[in-house]
């Protein structure tokens, strides 16, 4: 996967512009749910969300907000905020990164690397949640497994 950091930041300036609060809600997300696994986990995550956008008609910041109740869609937001989780993660090194990402995912989507083959849905490998029953994963990356589920 060394070829994945020069492709995402190729044409990424060394100093990143101004970001809009959407940018930082979904690097915020990315870190959250993803970190760990760094660029490519991130890069995974990043694909699910413009994979729902894009089914769903919505944008990214409104995927990453999407809850039932209490239960946010990205299980890093159960229990905080998005702005608690821009706070928490802003002064981390690795946040530029998810940043360059979250702005692939606004402005260039195209540019995202396709890892997932499509999948709108993530979970731990080790997790079989209820929607996930009878169903295989499209792809697993790192310690999540990556679904595409028809009706969701």
């Amino acid at each position: 996967m060394k070829w994945l950091l020069p492709f995402l930041f190729s044409c990424a300036p060394w100093v990143l512009p101004a970001q809009t609060y959407q940018e930082k809600a979904i690097a915020a997300v990315l870190m959250g749910e993803a970190w760990s696994e760094g660029v490519q986990g991130m890069s995974a995550v990043a694909e699910v969300i413009h994979q729902r956008a894009l089914e769903k008609g919505w944008t990214p910041l409104h995927v990453v907000t999407a809850h039932r109740g209490r239960i946010h869609a990205f299980s890093c937001l159960n229990g905080t905020s998005l702005d608690h989780l821009i706070q928490k993660f802003s002064a981390q090194p690795d946040y530029r990164r998810a940043l360059q990402l979250a702005k692939t995912v606004c402005c260039d989507p195209n540019r995202l690397p396709g890892l997932t083959r499509s999948a709108n849905h993530y979970t731990r490998a080790t997790e079989r949640p209820a929607w996930a029953a009878g169903r295989q994963p499209v792809i697993v990356i790192g310690r999540h497994a990556f679904y595409r589920l028809k009706h969701y």
